[in-house]
């Protein structure tokens, strides 16, 4: 019997002790910030259709400005769902978790109660001083001693166990809880923006009605151009996928040089313009890989596509280009020359925008420059 309960106590702690290693839980720092950022530029939006309405001034900037509502909106809700489906596994990974210890727990209650109750019994039927004067000999009464003190000393580290894991299981279920509470409120929040952009679309609609012929047909342009251009993004992503020049190039880089030395950079959403002077250099902001060039007749204007690493980075507005397609170009390396502004007041200015291809999403340019 003694042999048999020494047995049970050290499967129990040399087995199951390895079980309260707590979930690595993912750091959602990253994530939070990129709603975040989402949601900035979503309410910037929206002030920015308020103003319009309220001005009462153009029916076709309201509708283009409803537009771009609705395209960041998507992006949002886009993210959100994002978060929610990673929560939401979370959540199933730590209910997993606590199943498999709240087992482990009842098991090693048990084994503790039969050791407990063992050792009642033996203490009512003096078992132990039994056991001890039934020893063959001196050497085996010394072994038979240390045996039940081993005993002793094993059933209290499983009840200090058994104590241990009620604390993780507790502090499990604790954080189970609140992430169980982040996810229905995620849920909210995702069913609230989806409401919000049905509506957004109704208010798109009812303005297009207002418009024009004329405006109608500008609009419809506005917007055949920017599926051709997220068309055109989509493939080049697909072309990059795999790319491994620039590899030093992340969403954590900072401090780059501004593409026209002595520029000056103007956040606009998710893209920047970099002003400069007629004739002034465009560079790479980085090593990478010309991946596409084009050229728009109607403005003369030049658009170059880069590949770093797995992210493209476009530069628009170009009045000249001196690299090819598959030409790999070095950080700070001449690709072309700025390109006039829209009025003949403006100064020259190059566009420019980050995508993050692996997530097909758009980054804050600004991020990566040298802060003045």
């Amino acid at each position: 019997m003694f042999r048999r309960i020494l047995y049970l106590l050290l499967v129990v702690l040399f087995t199951t002790t390895p079980l309260f290693a707590e979930a690595q839980n993912r750091s959602a720092d990253e994530q939070r910030r990129r709603l975040e950022q989402y949601k900035r530029e979503l309410d910037k939006a929206k002030r920015e259709v308020d103003d319009l309405r309220r001005e009462k001034s153009s029916a076709s900037r309201e509708v283009a400005a409803l537009d771009r509502e609705m395209r960041l909106h998507n992006d949002y809700i886009a993210e959100v769902e994002s978060e929610r489906k990673a929560i939401a596994y979370e959540v199933a990974i730590a209910e997993a978790l606590l199943d498999s210890l709240d087992r482990v727990l009842a098991h090693n209650r048990e084994v503790y109660a039969e050791a407990v109750r063992v050792a009642y019994r033996n203490y009512r039927k003096n078992n132990s001083t039994n056991y001890i004067l039934s020893a063959e000999s001196l050497g085996d009464v010394a072994r038979r001693m240390a045996e039940m003190e081993h005993i002793t000393t094993s059933r209290q580290a499983l009840a200090d166990t058994i104590a241990r894991q009620s604390e993780v299981i507790n502090a499990q279920r604790a954080a189970l809880e609140l992430r169980s509470h982040e996810l229905d409120s995620i849920t909210a929040v995702l069913e609230a923006e989806r409401r919000d952009l049905s509506n957004t679309r109704t208010k798109a609609q009812q303005a297009y009605n207002q418009l024009t012929k004329r405006e109608r047909e500008a609009i419809n342009e506005q917007r055949r151009q920017q599926k051709l251009h997220d068309e055109a993004v989509a493939e080049l992503q697909r072309l990059l996928k795999g790319n491994k020049v620039g590899a030093g190039f992340s969403r954590n880089t900072k401090g780059l040089n501004l593409p026209v030395e002595g520029g000056t950079l103007s956040q606009e959403g998710f893209g920047a313009t970099i002003s400069g002077k007629k004739g002034d250099a465009v560079r790479t902001i980085h090593e990478g890989i010309v991946q596409e060039i084009q050229y728009k007749e109607s403005t003369r204007r030049y658009t170059i596509f880069l590949g770093y690493n797995e992210y493209l980075v476009t530069y628009t507005n170009l009045s000249s280009v001196c690299v090819k397609k598959g030409d790999i170009v070095k950080k700070d390396q001449k690709i072309g020359t700025i390109g006039n502004g829209i009025n003949s007041n403006d100064p020259p200015f190059v566009r420019l925008a980050i995508y993050d291809c692996e997530t097909k999403q758009p980054l804050y340019v600004s991020d990566f420059f040298k802060k003045i």
